[in-house]
């Protein structure tokens, strides 16, 4: 009799136990963004990072007169994400039924996938993180009218291309 009114309790106990075991929670891609600003004790450095399917091919400051200045080091990390609708970790079921005689019955069931998960609703997607550094030619001219220059940037990853232009960042206080 013991054992019965300890059943119920022992299989909520493995519930709560198991419960880490089901598919784990994948972190979802970084959203497309593009961000700018002066580095810190080179206050004539820009490192701009642009995250995007894509990854940047070139990327130029183009000032106000015409000139451009092309980004002195670019470096890219592709990262691939997978999510899925399917689950892939183990399942446990806790049952309790009870009667108008007085008799109850529970019962506990595990589960765990034979075959592996995925399916055909798998999907990745990658995005590529570009670090861009550009070193501006004259922070006086910059200073005065940074409004006016433009940061041009080409993604290409050979199937695939566009640009996008975006006001650089405003100047460090001085």
């Amino acid at each position: 009799m013991v054992f019965r009114s300890v059943l119920p309790i022992l299989g909520l106990t493995l519930c709560l136990m198991l419960t880490g075991c089901g598919g784990g929670e994948t972190t979802p891609p970084p959203r497309a963004s593009v961000a700018s600003h002066f580095v810190l004790g080179s206050p004539d450095q820009i490192l701009t990072t642009i995250v995007d399917p894509l990854p940047v091919k070139t990327a130029l400051l183009k000032l106000p007169d015409g000139q451009t200045v092309a980004a002195y080091q670019i470096d890219k990390e592709r990262n691939t994400y997978t999510d899925t609708n399917d689950y892939y970790g183990s399942g446990l079921g806790v049952g309790v039924e009870g009667g108008s005689n007085g008799v109850v019955s529970s019962g506990i069931g595990i589960g765990f996938p034979l075959f592996g998960g995925g399916g055909a609703d798998a999907r990745s997607h990658s995005t590529t993180t570009s670090i861009l550094r550009f070193k501006v030619p004259d922070m006086a001219a910059y200073r005065r009218d940074w409004q006016h220059w433009v940061l041009h940037v080409d993604l290409d990853d050979g199937a695939n291309r566009r640009s996008v232009e975006t006001l650089p960042p405003a100047p460090p206080a001085e």
